[in-house]
């Protein structure tokens, strides 16, 4: 099969290219020029030198491809950052849209995120269903992840099937830009950590890429399945993270008011550095909630695999170390 991924230089874009060249399909990959593929090094992929939000790059880099793999987007919890996460996750997913249905591909498989999804408030555990109820807590990355799902859908009316995946919080190699990496270097570095008692819904990357592939060969059209594992509380995720890495750590719980009051202030501060901080009200609101997500439809209807979060952040660190990154 012939794909186009974009996000390919990414952590799952890059982990899923490596899974789509090992059961030979043919792969071409969208590529900023300023981006250096370093994980893709060695690979027999063909780069289309382009980004999403320019449609005239994407629509050339579309042409004669059977699949999609949209995996680009942006993450940020940063108010400055909003606008330009905007023209990437939303007009960015538009122009791949638009240009799978100038070329006549078949499927895409647009890689979302469990926070478009709604969460539960009483205590239970939520699935694909679950009503969206995000918007009054106005976090940025959210509302463009969601408003960038709509946009996907919209192709199945105009002749593409598209299907989207909804990945938790990712653990696993070649997590280059450091994302659930962050907490390997705060443990390395902290003995003691501070942080709120919201929950998260975790998996690990291979078992992700192997649900971006069933979703291309037997994803329902117009569905999204959640790629999600084991759902815990982010103490418990950093004192995971600590065992693994065999360094004691204290993790402290703080209460919402204080967390908000210093992300607060590290918001303030950043409107004078214009640098995000790594901590800040957006995300502060966000990783406050239950965020417990069900992937029985994905392990149903894809076959979705179910890899124990302590192996997922085995393989993780064992990356991180050898590549120099602790």
């Amino acid at each position: 099969m012939t794909v186009l991924v974009t996000g390919a230089t990414g952590f799952i874009g890059s982990n899923l290219v490596h899974r789509l060249v090992e059961r030979g399909d043919r792969v071409r990959v969208l590529k900023r020029p300023s981006t250096r593929a370093v994980l893709l090094e060695g690979l027999p992929v063909e780069v289309a030198e382009g980004d999403v939000t320019d449609a005239e790059s994407v629509l050339r880099a579309a042409e004669g491809v059977e699949g999609i793999y949209h995996v680009a987007g942006m993450v940020s919890y940063w108010r400055p950052a909003r606008a330009r996460q905007f023209r990437v996750n939303v007009d960015g997913t538009r122009n791949v849209v638009a240009a799978a249905v100038r070329h006549g591909v078949r499927r895409i498989v647009h890689t979302s995120s469990i926070a478009a999804i709604g969460f539960r408030t009483d205590g239970g555990v939520s699935d694909e269903d679950t009503p969206w109820n995000w918007g009054p807590l106005d976090v940025g990355y959210c509302i463009t992840k969601r408003a960038a799902e709509e946009e996907v859908m919209r192709a199945n009316e105009q002749g593409v099937e598209a299907v989207a995946v909804n990945p938790g919080m990712v653990f696993g190699a070649r997590d280059h830009y450091c994302n659930a990496g962050r907490l390997f270097v705060m443990v390395s570095r902290k003995s003691t950590i501070r942080g709120l008692d919201g929950t998260t819904t975790t998996c690990d990357v291979d078992d992700v890429c192997a649900g971006h592939v069933a979703a291309m060969e037997r994803g329902r059209p117009g569905r999204r399945y959640v790629l999600g594992g084991e759902a815990l509380p982010y103490p418990r995720i950093v004192e995971l993270v600590a065992e693994t890495m065999g360094r004691p750590v204290r993790m402290k719980v703080v209460p919402y008011a204080v967390a908000a009051g210093a992300a607060r202030a590290a918001y303030l501060v950043s409107l004078v550095t214009r640098r995000e901080p790594d901590v800040t009200p957006e995300l502060v609101r966000m990783t406050a909630q239950r965020r417990a997500y069900s992937s029985r439809r994905a392990i149903e209807e894809l076959g979705y695999p179910q890899t124990p979060l302590r192996e997922a952040m085995e393989k993780a660190y064992r990356w991180y170390r050898d590549n120099g990154r602790l």
